[in-house]
């Protein structure tokens, strides 16, 4: 028999009486229940129905021989011999046909780690009972599990087939995440859309199997053909919430993505969560005074969500509005007041009530995290109204016990800017560590603040710290590289970027630095191409490396190549740095007033922006 014991599976605990309970539940041996015997004297009353003749039990599957081969099983399993279960399991599975024999030897193997021998039971199940649902499901999941997507398109077109008509459509809109675990989304993506292919057809043509083949595609970064199957969902559901979320994800990737969704969320009955995901989007993209819009639609529709008034809250922050952020901010603390005190209920003691009594736990924790984000954005407004011993108070509010490093680094930012600044350092290393990353964050925070103090060679001396005591945590080694490159120490900056590379050789970021940087001092240009082309073939339609490899045809002299790579990036998003890229190209294929525009709409966005400035200054252009 195969062994696999040695491979920890978990004792079993299976009596006897369960074992039979077990195997007798399964439809195809249940004997029905025999009706108790009516006695004589009971039947011979006046009235009383005739006696039922007594029904003879149905002779069950369980014989002496199976009951005796199962129990043995059970005590090897207990006994920690896996393989001897398993192969018991199996031997009676396929003798009598049993999907819960079956589905029982698939367990034994999981629970023992041991992978193929569970797929060889769940394709032994298949293939003896090619209807049964669960067999297909444990099969897919293994295969999953194991990485085998070649063989994985079958199983889940027999989940699917085999699931009630009215499930089918969750079964779909579930497929992408469950792939998620495929390290190959790509390939993911062929698997669903092979294995969904008559759901995409007529007669059985479902929008949610379009949904689900584009959510797959745009886990690929294969935005063309997300946006071609979401077209296809919307048009046989337009009101599929999954495929209007999907459309939303695809703002600044796909033409025609955006004016779908504004056209959804004009209407009265747009989906809240469609309207939030669209608000998100244009906050991201730098699109402040659009997301307010939508975001004050939203909280007139849901007010009761914090979570959108602390969004509306941080957007008109960022515009610079101060009173509509505090009158949003009151309504999040109105909203999460801690409950006046009432006398002591006893504890509920059923499920029912644990399970209520759980929920309102995870609610009042949600209350207490918008609470303090609350404050924290309080916090900011004051020190941007110039109140810092007011914004400090928020931040005491919102860590008392000053132990949390988003609240602690903006106290320490504000210490700072009191010319604190040892002292704000100080707060920043006197941080608890739980952990060694925690080490790295404190680090990240430190430097950050010296930065934002213009102290460039200090909080290089920290990263070189921290770097020595963490040499392969290749996200210190980039920041390390960027602030190498601020302080025009190139060739450490490339010596620590090609670290990075060599330690996380899938980071698009490492690669997009290295080549934009050889390409803005006009040096190496071959490989500033190769290097930002690598990048991009690792994270497609990113904006930032769109703008770098726009930077790189710039540098070649390929003008057109680089205004067309430009104009895509500033569309996706309209950063102050792409926009200063886009006028360059654009002054020297002498379009100047087009160029002249461009700046100014990015000079609105951050009039303090380095590159911006650099560039007017050595065009001689003045807006």
């Amino acid at each position: 028999m195969p062994r696999f014991a040695a491979l920890n599976a978990p004792r079993a605990t299976l009596s006897a009486a369960a074992l039979a309970a077990m195997v007798m539940g399964h439809a195809a041996w249940a004997a029905p229940v025999a009706k108790p015997a009516i006695p004589a004297a009971a039947a011979s009353a006046p009235g009383a129905e005739a006696p039922e003749a007594p029904r003879v039990p149905e002779q069950s599957s369980l014989d002496g021989q199976l009951f005796y081969q199962l129990l043995i099983a059970e005590i090897q399993a207990n006994g920690g011999d896996a393989g001897s279960a398993y192969q018991l399991y199996l031997d009676a599975a396929r003798r009598h046909q049993s999907g819960q024999l079956y589905q029982r030897a698939v367990e034994i193997a999981l629970r023992a780690r041991a992978g193929e021998q569970a797929l060889s039971a769940a394709k032994a199940w298949r293939q003896a009972l090619p209807q049964s649902r669960d067999a297909a499901e444990f099969t897919s999941q293994i295969l999953i599990v194991l990485g085998r997507p070649g063989e994985l398109a079958a199983p889940l077109r027999a989940l699917i087939q085999l699931t009630p008509t009215p499930q089918q459509p969750q079964v779909l809109a579930n497929l992408p995440r469950s792939l998620a675990r495929l390290s190959d989304r790509q390939v993911a993506a062929q698997v669903i859309d092979e294995a969904t292919q008559p759901w995409r057809q007529p007669p059985l043509e479902m929008a949610e199997a379009w949904a689900a083949s584009g959510e797959a595609w745009l886990m690929a970064k294969q935005f063309t053909k997300a946006m071609a199957a979401t077209r296809k969902a919307l048009a046989l559901q337009p009101n599929l919430l999954t495929a209007n979320l999907l459309a939303a994800d695809m703002i600044g990737q796909q033409p025609d993505a955006e004016a779908w969704v504004k056209g959804r969320v004009s209407r009265a009955d747009a989906p809240p969560l469609l309207r939030l995901a669209y608000a998100r989007r244009l906050a991201s993209s730098q699109r402040y005074e659009e997301a307010a819009t939508q975001l004050d639609e939203l909280v007139k529709v849901q007010p009761e969500q914090t979570g959108h008034w602390i969004l509306l809250a941080a957007v008109r922050l960022e515009l610079r509005q101060a009173d509509a952020a505090e009158a949003a901010l009151k309504q999040v603390l109105a909203r999460t007041e801690p409950a006046a005190s009432t006398p002591a209920q006893p504890a509920p003691t059923s499920s029912a009530g644990n399970t209520a009594s759980a929920e309102a736990a995870s609610g009042d924790i949600a209350l207490d995290k918008d609470r303090e984000q609350a404050y924290l954005l309080l916090a900011q407004l004051d020190d941007l109204r110039g109140k810092r011993a007011d914004a400090l108070q928020w931040l005491e509010l919102a860590d008392p016990r000053h132990e949390k490093m988003a609240v602690q680094s903006q106290r320490a930012r504000l210490l700072a800017q009191q010319g604190k600044v040892a002292d704000a350092r100080a707060l920043l290393r006197g941080l608890p560590e739980s952990e060694p990353r925690d080490a790295i964050t404190k680090a990240q925070a430190e430097v950050q603040l010296l930065r934002d103090l213009g102290q460039l060679p200090e909080a290089y001396k920290v990263l070189e710290q921290t770097s020595a005591r963490f040499p392969d945590d290749h996200e210190l080694q980039y920041d390390q590289a960027m602030l190498a490159e601020k302080l025009k120490r190139f060739k450490d900056m490339e010596r620590l970027l090609r670290r990075v590379i060599e330690l996380a050789p899938d980071n698009p970021n490492a690669y997009n630095a290295l080549g934009y940087s050889l390409a803005d001092r006009k040096v190496q240009l071959d490989e500033a191409r190769t290097l930002v082309e690598k990048a991009a073939e690792l994270k497609p339609a990113d904006p930032f490396i769109t703008d770098s490899l726009g930077w790189v045809a710039f540098r070649q002299g390929r003008l057109d190549d680089a205004a067309k790579l430009l104009r895509e990036a500033y569309t996706a998003r309209p950063d102050t740095e792409i926009g200063a890229h886009l006028g360059e190209v654009l002054w020297a294929q002498g379009r100047k007033d087009e160029a002249l525009r461009v700046w100014r709409e990015s000079q609105a966005r951050d009039r303090d922006n380095d590159t911006l400035k650099e560039t007017l200054q050595r065009l001689g252009a003045s807006l």
